[in-house]
């Protein structure tokens, strides 16, 4: 996990649990899945799972294993250990088109999008929901977020998991 070690014991200890994908003895790639709140730092919101739902986070492919599957293979995990769970839905956010396919493939669906910048330590944001999403799933999560749609200005504020 390299640069992020550091912050796996407080992670586990407040509940977030650890999916990794290996090749051999060599962690290839790993992701997260918390159903209590959790910072995303790309838009430098706060999410809380509603019961019976969690967040899928910081799910990374080491640089040497990149395109061959390692990212899709870590969510199709999580998801499917999620469904045999029971829980209802899972969120996650993504980045630009950075594993779209994907996360299409293992029953994500986009709800909401993000316009952020920050400039002279604020932030602003613009949230929307996306074209055709279902109206009750764009009020799920902007729930979950605790977010309005239209654009808003906040001091940016950095924070880790």
């Amino acid at each position: 996990m390299g640069a992020e070690s550091h912050l796996v014991p407080g992670r586990l200890a407040k509940g977030s649990r650890c999916f990794g994908a290996w090749f051999g003895h060599e962690l290839v790639g790993y992701g997260w899945l918390s159903s209590k709140p959790e910072w995303i730092g790309e838009v430098q919101l706060e999410i809380a799972p509603a019961a019976r739902e969690a967040y899928v986070w910081n799910c990374v492919t080491l640089a040497p294993h990149r395109r061959k599957g390692v990212f899709r293979s870590v969510v199709t995990s999580v998801v499917a250990k999620a469904a045999e769970e029971g829980l209802a839905r899972l969120w996650i956010a993504s980045s630009e088109d950075i594993g779209q396919n994907s996360l299409l493939k293992a029953g994500f669906v986009p709800v909401v999008h993000f316009d952020t910048a920050t400039r002279f330590g604020l932030r602003w944001r613009k949230v929307a929901p996306v074209d055709g999403v279902d109206p009750g799933l764009a009020v799920a999560a902007r729930g979950a977020m605790s977010i309005k749609p239209g654009s808003s200005l906040h001091i940016s504020r950095k924070r880790s998991h």
